[in-house]
């Protein structure tokens, strides 16, 4: 955190030899001059690292991805435990949030006691200061609410668990071997994996937010122990290949979707 904080100390004393006002709380619209150089906040997805609890900067617990994104007046993302949506207005370095809608799952305490410490301190923003790479967004005092960094760049590229993975029949389910299911997505274009049951691999080929995946799947020929199992690996085939789009949401899964939207595949990140 305190990282993080120097940072933006330096970009202000940078800023202030250049006459931009970055790093404070606005008080006056800035001038097209003084906001030369200013990193914009939107249109990104950013990972909470650190909030005040307390009165206290403490970081955010690892792997647990509570996230922000701010486009056209609309913001969202995952509090740690639920999604979540509300609106923004930005005014130079201003900014504040309206009330938090949000699912309604319910998860251990030490993840519920993040998310309801971050939609407090949503509550309490009025300012922001960016680093291109990094923001804080600031209460009224100048102080540090929440910190955040820029979310790595989406790309179907790593390696996946399958979360759900859509039956044939217009349901996306999960069950015990679901997470048996993974996949490999290489630079060079191949994908393997493991079907639950056996090896597979094929090619795949990315434009865009499009995807295709080549019909000609190779596997190994074990015999799966249990039926469920080679039933799962067939529809987790046939969902593979009637997917066309594919997107990373703000949490950090992979969706694989169809022409007419419909989920095919969700993975999470491999650990």
């Amino acid at each position: 955190m305190n990282t993080l904080r120097t940072t933006f100390a330096s970009l202000a004393a940078v800023a202030l030899t250049a006459g931009i006002a970055v790093g404070t709380v606005a008080t006056d619209e800035p001038t097209d001059e003084q906001m030369v150089g200013v990193f914009s906040i939107e249109g990104m997805t950013w990972l909470l690292t650190g909030q005040l609890v307390d009165g206290e900067m403490v970081d955010v617990p690892e792997r647990l991805n509570v996230s922000l994104h701010m486009d056209g007046g609309d913001a969202g993302g995952n509090g740690g435990c639920n999604n979540y949506f509300t609106s923004y207005e930005l005014d130079g370095f201003d900014v504040s949030f309206g009330p938090v809608g949000a699912t309604m799952m319910a998860c251990v305490p030490p993840i519920m006691d993040v998310e309801q410490a971050y939609f407090a301190n949503l509550a309490q923003v009025v300012a922001y200061q960016s680093g291109g790479i990094q923001m804080a967004l600031l209460d009224a005092e100048g102080d540090f609410l929440l910190e955040f960094d820029l979310a790595p760049q989406a790309s179907v590229i790593g390696s996946w668990v399958a979360q759900g993975i859509n039956n044939g029949m217009d349901a996306v389910e999960t069950n015990a071997y679901t997470s048996t299911v993974t996949a490999v997505f290489d630079e060079s274009g191949q994908l393997s994996g493991v079907d639950g049951c056996n090896n597979y691999f094929t090619t795949y080929e990315v434009e865009g937010d499009s995807i295709t995946i080549a019909p000609e799947i190779g596997t190994t020929m074990m015999a799966c122990v249990e039926p469920a199992i080679g039933e799962l690996s067939q529809q987790y085939y046939a969902a593979l290949l009637a997917s066309t789009t594919w997107s990373v949401d703000a949490s950090g899964s992979l969706e694989l979707r169809d022409d007419d939207g419909a989920l095919q595949v969700r993975y999470l990140p491999a650990e």
